[in-house]
């Protein structure tokens, strides 16, 4: 082995370390680290020994105000409830919790009438509970034997419970439309979402002057009609109160006016009746004792729901056809009692119920003349005391007959002053519908 090349490395290596680039680049680059880990020794060498501060735990016990916290029992809420098909009273409160079998005992044997407790499909049930599913009232909305919507009442009263059912208070809100016929009048009525009731008044407030089928492109109708809230959610419509049409450029107004409470009729804006109506009335000498409709009673102050007139008649009273017509339907329908009805055109008929018995070999496809007797007052059906029950149907929907059908009488002097100055408010209404953008106003 030749020693001599052993002792010739060491020599080569360090020239090739000095000699190479990659060495002295190595060496540059690293000088800024050797200088950190430098410093930092010098640092922890030379640095005297930091004294650090005492921490000290400190325990406070902090005493809160008493907070008041109420009796779950005591705190109770309404509820909601839709009716599905085939819902009882108790078949529902059971879907809601509620186990009450006082209440549930006391519902089934309360003076109620059994009609007034069957819950209808798609009503609301409105329940009073508290956080342990205790029962402290119930309502919903129903008809009575006469037709007429009642609100039933169901409260818990100290340790027993008690009963009602009296018409639901609620408020008439004036409700403005605006409409720019496009294509057709229903076209127009239908997109701004006007109930079908208000449609029905519409077309017969004008009816003897023209047909608002007739309506063309550009015509516009300015509307205010009643809606009736319950518990601040529309329940349903009252009476137009006041209606401008522009039809190719010729102007058509009409106002309402209530007679008393319980009738009233279209006039325009002199005070002259826009309908002729029947010549004569169904019962003569007789007065309307309860009016049309789901509508604000100016009196009671309640909401009475009822789809006709009611004329206050004894027993045996001469019922009459109020203008030419044929026999439509002489028969017992149930509620209703002894009916007749008269088809007048082919828009219009009319019917009338609770009747004692008919005029004498009245017969359906018969002709009748105004004036002749077609039966007499009773009390058969559902009825609590002798009246005449009679309704009249446009195409179907009950309207109002007082102003659709009866003869409409002249206002008197002291009725004058007072349509002056209603129509004047109402005229103001119309008048802010016209300075509108139609746009704004259907979508309002």
């Amino acid at each position: 082995m030749d020693y001599r090349k052993l002792l010739h490395l060491p020599q080569k290596w360090t020239n090739r370390v000095v000699n190479s680039h990659a060495t002295w680049l190595g060496a540059v680059a690293s000088l800024p680290f050797l200088g950190v880990l430098t410093a930092v020794a010098v640092t922890q060498g030379n640095a005297p020994e930091a004294a650090l501060p005492v921490q000290q735990q400190v325990v406070e016990a902090l005493t809160l105000p008493p907070l008041p916290q109420p009796a779950s029992n005591t705190v109770r809420y309404w509820r909601d409830e839709a009716v599905q098909r085939g819902d009882t009273i108790a078949s529902l409160l059971n879907r809601l919790g509620v186990r009450d079998s006082d209440a549930t005992g006391f519902i089934y044997s309360s003076p109620l009438s059994k009609d007034l407790l069957k819950l209808k499909t798609g009503a609301t049930l409105s329940v009073q509970l508290n956080d342990q599913g205790e029962l402290f009232g119930l309502r919903f909305l129903n008809d009575d034997e006469n037709g007429e919507k009642v609100l039933v009442d169901i409260e818990k009263a100290g340790n027993g419970w008690r009963a009602s059912a009296d018409a639901p208070h609620t408020e008439a809100m004036q409700t403005v439309r605006a409409l720019q016929i496009n294509s057709t009048a229903a076209s127009a009525l239908g997109q701004a979402g006007i109930p079908d009731e208000i449609r029905t008044q519409l077309g017969e407030i004008f009816s003897d002057q023209f047909d608002l089928s007739s309506l063309k492109h550009g015509d516009k109708i300015d509307l205010v009609y009643e809606t009736l809230l319950y518990n601040g959610a529309p329940l349903t419509t009252g009476n137009i109160l006041a209606v401008e049409i522009d039809r190719g450029g010729s102007h058509y107004q009409a106002y309402y006016f209530a007679h008393d409470s319980e009738s009233g009729s279209y006039y325009d804006a002199q005070g002259k009746a826009l309908k002729k109506g029947f010549s004569k009335i169904p019962v003569a000498g007789s007065h309307i004792s309860s009016g049309f409709g789901m509508r604000y009673h100016p009196v009671l102050h309640a909401l009475r729901m009822h789809e006709g007139i009611d004329y206050a008649a004894s027993t045996g009273t001469p019922i009459m056809a109020p203008s030419d017509a044929v026999v439509e339907t002489v028969a017992r329908q149930n509620g209703y009692g002894n009916v007749v009805i008269l088809r007048h055109n082919a828009r219009l008929s009319t019917l009338y119920a609770h009747m004692s018995r008919f005029r004498s070999g009245l017969k359906p496809g018969e002709q009748v003349k105004a004036g002749e007797v077609i039966g007499y007052v009773g009390a058969t059906g559902r009825a609590t005391g002798p009246h005449l029950h009679m309704e009249v149907h446009i195409n179907g929907q009950p309207v109002d007959p007082a102003t659709t059908a009866l003869p409409t009488r002249e206002l008197s002097s002291s009725e004058r002053l007072a349509f002056t100055g209603q129509s004047v408010k109402l005229a103001a209404n119309l008048k802010l519908l016209r300075d509108i953008p139609v746009s704004v106003a259907q979508l309002d």
